[in-house]
């Protein structure tokens, strides 16, 4: 009887703090002055028939429900109460969530392997989440494009006024109310097209690479030096 009253109570709890950020992300992106051109080269991407794998930091992804909301994206996150809310949100926005099993280090890959033998064509993930070290690469990221061919699209964001959360693990930014906010999208990376002896070491120097990359295209636009 006490379990399932717990139960009751987290449901409750996840709805009201779940409904209270939707109020909240909706209205503060109803402010900001959005720059997603970028997102075309994602959607491109998906058009050629590539399954894609679009990754970012965990402390950059709080504008990007809002920003790439109308996409049919699966939504990784972890079976938490944090995991739950952030499943509401990403519902509200139009994603797919799929909570991984909180042994994610156990069973969390077996996971991301079925959505991708789901066929799903566009699939979420902060590479150092959901709980760090601060961008730290997870090697989940690396097998599915070395042992399935994903294609891994590196996220950045950039934004003219905000605040930074340095309390936090991921140093989360959230761009302050009606200041302009940019996503740049770098190339594809396909780990797969690496020599067999390549190990996660390179791999990781790659997708950092390429996480650079992208960070910096999404500062030079904010600049107003449009990359691409």
């Amino acid at each position: 009887m006490g379990e399932s009253w717990r139960r009751i109570a987290v449901s409750l709890a996840v709805r009201v703090v779940a409904g209270t950020l939707i109020a909240l992300l909706s209205a503060w992106s109803a402010t900001l002055r959005k720059q997603t051109r970028q997102l075309e080269r994602l959607d491109r991407y998906i058009a050629e028939g590539h399954q894609v794998l679009a990754v970012f930091w965990h402390g950059k992804y709080a504008p990007l429900f809002a920003l790439a909301s109308g996409r049919q994206a699966v939504v990784i996150t972890v079976d938490s109460f944090r995991g739950q809310v952030i499943g509401k949100i990403s519902r509200w926005f139009g994603y797919r969530p799929v909570l991984l099993p909180a042994e994610v280090k156990t069973r969390g890959f077996p996971a991301l392997v079925e959505q991708v033998e789901s066929n799903a064509k566009l699939i979420a993930l902060a590479l150092d989440g959901p709980t760090g070290p601060l961008q730290r690469i997870r090697s989940g990221a690396l097998k599915l494009s070395s042992h399935h061919g994903v294609k891994l699209v590196p996220i950045g964001v950039a934004s003219s006024h905000k605040l930074e959360l340095t309390s936090r693990w991921d140093r989360q930014v959230v761009p302050l109310p009606f200041s302009r906010v940019v996503i740049a999208v770098g190339d594809m990376i396909d780990l797969s097209r690496l020599d067999s002896e390549a190990g996660i070491p390179q791999m990781e120097d790659i997708v950092r690479s390429g996480m650079d990359a992208a960070e910096g295209d999404a500062e030079a636009i904010l600049r107003g030096k449009p990359q691409k």
